[in-house]
């Protein structure tokens, strides 16, 4: 256990906020997950399977949105990916949808 005195440094703790971010969508290892890449196009940044009730307008092959939490820090913008290790992306806010 550890003792924490006045002079500790602390963490501020990102404010999350929930959106859809425009992605690759195809078909997961399983019939309930889908398989997400962001960016959708260009350059590779993270591919990993989600469970298919966060994705929405999924069709084979094809770009579609998966349900992220985001926050911000240094002037950046994350979303953390529904994945059971919680996966993060540095976003581009343009991605985002409603």
């Amino acid at each position: 256990m550890t003792n924490l005195d006045q002079n500790s440094a602390t963490i501020d703790a990102p404010h999350f906020s929930e959106g859809w971010l425009s992605c690759r969508l195809d078909s997961g290892m399983f019939s309930d997950e889908v398989a997400v890449t962001y960016p959708a196009t260009g350059e590779w940044q993270k591919s990993v399977f989600v469970p298919s009730e966060h994705v929405r307008n999924f069709a084979l092959n094809a770009t579609g949105e998966v349900r992220v939490r985001l926050f911000e820090r240094d002037g950046k913008r994350f979303a953390v990916l529904p994945t059971s290790y919680r996966d993060l992306v540095l976003i581009d806010a343009a991605d985002l949808r409603s």
